[in-house]
Formats: C-alpha cells, sequence, structure tokens
C-alpha cells in the first residue's frame, strides 16, 4: 500500500498521541448523569464518511484528554510556586519510556535563553525516582556557523523539588545559547541518572611494598617542546592488573611504582558507553583517579598526571600516528579504542612510605538510557524584552548588543588580545539594571564565553541571570561595572 508523506507525518504524529485514561475516565464519571444514558443504535459507515468519523473522534479523544489534564499547570503554580513561574506559559506535554514518564510542565523562551520545569516520575512501581535523581537535557534546534557554542545549561543536577507521597521529581531547567533560540524546539533527554556519589578506596597495596617498573615513552609527548604538567614523557607500562588486587567497581590499576624517587600510580577504566542521543547506561561503580594525603594530613599536588585513549592491547596513538591517519580512520581507531589510561606521579619521601595513605576515587552511578523527545512550543516574547545595539567600549571589550529579559541580561561582542585576555576581563564587573526606584543587582559574577577567535580578537556572549523575574518594563539601563549603556 502507497502512502504518501504526508499521511505518514499524520500517522506519526496520531502514534506520538498519550492518552492519560485513568483521568480521562475520572473526568467522564465525574461529568455525566448516569440516569440519562443514551446508546446510540450502531450503524455502518462507508467511505469518506467513515474516515471523517475516525478523524473526528480522535479529535475529540485529543480535546477531552487536553480538557482532562487542563490544571496541571496551575496546581505546579499553586503547589510549587516556581521563582519563575510568573513568566512561563503551560506546556502540558509527556512522554514514557524506560517506564519513566517526562512531563514538560511549562517553559518560555526570551532570546538567548529559555526556561522549563520538568516532572520524573517513575511508572513501574520500582520507586526509582527519588532526591537524588538527576537529569542532562539538550536542545535540539538548528545550527550555522554562527550557531558554533552553547554556554550550558543550568538545573537539572537535583530536583527543584521531590514529592515524596507520589515519587515525583521536579526540576527547573535553564538553556543559554550562542544565538536567539526559537519558540519551537525539541527538548532530549537521554538518560535518567537515579543515584551519583562519590568513592573513596583505599588503596590495596602497602606503599613500601612497591618497586620499579618499566616505563615507555608517553604517546602523546612531543619532544624539545614545554608541555604543562599533565603530559610526562615517560609512562609505566601498562597491564592487565594480574599483578594487583582486583578494585571494586569497573577498571583496574595497570601499574604503580616507586621510580627516582617518585610514586607513580596507573589505572586503566573503561570508556563510557554513550548513546545517539546523548544519553548511557550506568550500574556500578568506576575508579578514576588517585589522591594521596603526606605524613602530616595535607593533599601532595601531583607533579603531572597523563590522560591516554587505549585500544584493547592498551596501546595509544602516537602523535605521529595521528597526523598521518584520515579523519575517518582515526574515527574508527576512537571507536574501538575503549579504555582510558591515567597515570599520576606524586613526589614522595621514600623514608616513610608507610606513613602516606594512597587513595583510589570515583563514582557510584545508577542511570538508564532511553529516549525522551518532545517538542516545545512556546509564545512570542519580543514585546517582553528590551534591547540595545550601540555598540559600548568598557577596557579592552567592546559590547555590540544587550537586552534585557525576564531572566536578566544577555550581552555579546569582542574583545582584543583574545581568549586569554577575555577570560579575565569580566571579573568583578557587576551587571545592574537601572529602574525609576534604583539600581537592582542582577548578577555579581556574569558567565560569559568565548567562540570565535579573529586573530587577537574573541567573540564571546554572556548573560547575568536575576534571583526573580525582572520588570523589563520598568527598566532605562543596564549596568556593566561602572559603565551606563542605555536600552529602548
Amino acid at each position: 500500500m502507497m502512502i504518501d508523506r504526508d499521511e505518514m507525518q499524520i500517522r506519526s504524529a496520531f502514534s506520538q498521541i498519550q492518552v492519560d485514561t485513568k483521568s480521562l475516565e475520572r473526568k467522564v464519571r465525574e461529568n455525566m448523569n448516569t440516569r440519562k444514558i443514551i446508546k446510540p443504535t450502531p450503524f455502518k459507515r462507508t467511505g469518506l464518511v467513515a474516515v471523517a468519523s475516525i478523524a473526528f473522534l480522535l479529535f475529540l479523544s485529543v480535546s477531552v484528554y487536553a480538557a482532562a489534564a487542563l490544571g496541571v499547570f496551575d496546581r505546579f503554580i499553586t503547589e510549587r510556586d516556581p521563582v519563575f513561574g510568573e513568566v512561563v506559559a503551560p506546556v502540558e506535554i509527556y512522554t514514557v519510556d524506560q517506564d519513566i514518564r517526562v512531563d514538560v510542565i511549562a517553559a518560555q523562551t526570551f532570546g538567548y535563553n529559555a526556561i522549563m520545569y520538568l516532572s520524573v516520575h517513575d511508572t513501574s512501581g520500582q520507586n526509582r525516582i527519588t532526591e537524588y535523581t538527576s537529569i542532562a537535557p539538550m536542545l535540539d534546534i538548528p545550527r550555522d556557523e554562527d550557531r558554533v557554542m552553547t554556554l550550558g545549561i543550568l538545573g537539572g543536577g537535583e530536583p527543584l523539588y521531590f514529592d515524596q507521597e507520589t515519587g515525583t521529581a521536579y526540576f527547573q531547567i535553564e538553556f543559554q545559547d550562542a544565538t536567539a533560540i526559537p519558540n519551537a524546539f525539541e527538548i532530549i533527554i537521554g538518560s535518567v541518572t537515579f543515584e551519583t556519589r562519590r568513592l573513596e578506596i583505599d588503596f590495596p597495596i602497602t606503599l613500601s611494598n612497591l618497586t620499579g617498573a618499566p616505563t615507555m615513552p608517553n604517546p602523546s609527548h612531543i619532544s624539545n617542546l614545554d608541555f604543562p604538567t599533565w603530559c610526562a614523557e615517560y609512562v609505566l607500562v601498562p597491564s592487565m592488573g594480574e599483578n594487583f588486587p582486583a578494585i571494586h567497581g569497573d577498571g583496574w590499576i595497570s601499574g604503580a611504582a616507586i621510580i627516582d624517587g617518585n610514586l607513580h600510580v596507573q589505572l586503566v577504566t573503561p570508556r563510557s558507553e554513550m548513546t545517539e542521543l546523548g544519553g548511557r547506561i550506568a550500574n556500578g561503580y568506576t575508579i578514576s583517579g588517585v589522591m594521596l594525603t603526606s605524613p602530616d594530613g595535607d593533599w601532595v599536588v601531583p607533579l603531572n598526571q597523563t590522560f591516554l585513549q587505549v585500544d584493547a592491547n592498551l596501546r595509544g596513538l602516537t602523535v605521529d600516528e595521528m597526523q598521518d591517519m584520515s579523519e575517518e580512520d582515526w574515527l574508527e581507531w576512537a571507536d574501538t579504542a575503549r579504555y582510558h589510561l591515567n597515570e599520576v606521579v606524586f613526589p614522595i619521601d621514600v623514608t616513610a612510605l608507610d606513613s602516606y595513605l594512597l587513595t583510589l576515587t570515583g563514582m557510584f552511578e545508577h542511570s538508564i538510557a532511553g529516549n525522551w523527545s518532545m517538542t516545545v512550543c512556546t509564545g512570542e516574547t519580543n514585546a517582553q524584552m528590551r534591547a540595545s545595539t550601540d555598540a559600548v567600549a568598557i577596557g579592552k571589550a567592546t559590547i555590540k548588543s544587550i537586552t534585557v529579559t525576564p531572566f536578566g541580561v544577555s550581552f555579546s561582542g569582542s574583545i582584543d588580545g583574545g581568549i586569554d585576555e577575555g577570560t579575565f576581563f569580566f571579573v568583578g564587573r557587576s551587571v545592574f539594571v537601572e529602574t525609576p526606584d534604583g539600581d537592582i543587582l542582577i548578577q555579581e559574577f556574569p558567565s560569559v564565553g568565548f567562540s570565535h577567535m579573529y586573530g587577537e580578537d574573541a567573540t564571546f556572549i554572556g548573560f547575568a541571570r536575576g534571583e526573580s523575574p525582572v520588570n523589563v518594563s520598568e527598566v532605562t539601563a543596564v549596568i556593566i561595572g561602572d559603565i551606563r549603556i542605555s536600552v529602548e
């Protein structure tokens, strides 16, 4: 049977409709008069009449569901009183995967920023959602050469609120991007993390029992080049850990030795397996680092630390090998190189080895991968923003645009001296908005990210977020440091 593209899209849209039958049934029972039920006589419909009837019934079922779901946003605003509740709009859509239901309750976009309120609930009855649950959503929006940078995501690390009675975690997620976020976008969650905690395990070998061990050239080291401390010239020859006690969790001790009065500790850990949506499954312990405490109880600063991606034979590519490979060959090798090697070198007093405490560090994580994707549509908010497009010089920086939104202040421009100069430029330059009632501090330390670098110039975008919604209509100017910039 031939199906054209429009029909396929319609079928796909209908297939994604989620109907809360319990709520629907409850609403029907509450509103119908059971003493006046009239059952229509069944009859047959054929041709276009039948198609029209089916379409009407589908439309009716969606409309009834929407009516049944009405009030989710209002209840959330009333019960949780979120900080930015007055500037977001109800969305009320949800999706279910891996028995985890994710609801988008409300959202709104303002220029470079978007905010969203979500809830996460375990429908399986396993009570996997707790106050330790976290999510890391992404926005799927069109990108071109001008959309090369995203400042990041705020929120999601811990719930805004956890409802113990229902086992539901609520989140406030904020997005910051390099250009305006459209009013319609797709949110993608690739995994839900149920629990994450830091691990510290005692090193299972007495340091005084360690001796020397063979070394080899560090594959990533380039001779005659002044490398920072994280890249040593030599590393221990890695092993599969057969000479060391097994440690609890993923990874093993691939080498440990005292060489030239320094303590070398080398670990190998499996690479995290990521899905196409950026999610991953993790159920256990991963040991990834070490720390050393001196006899006086102070932490010992490493002399250097080396990180390598290695293959099943624990071999990493040299710089020359990488340069000689095509991009396709390198990506193929990287896909099969499923281990990370981490070697740390500490200065140590070899006469007091038993007085040092060496600790393996890592994480315990329990998460599940899935596909929680939804298209979110918000209203037009240009009328709720004020802007200035006049170029203003602040020291070596030139601010080319400023936008005031209910979230705070966004600004962008370029800076002489490149990224190194710009990294510290905005330190100490607080952002205020000027109103008839006085200046209001938006953020003491605005977040600033850099992208393109043109010679000695670097382009940047910054954001200062308010603790509560800004009354944009009262703002007459933005003050960055000691520079006042009028807004329209």
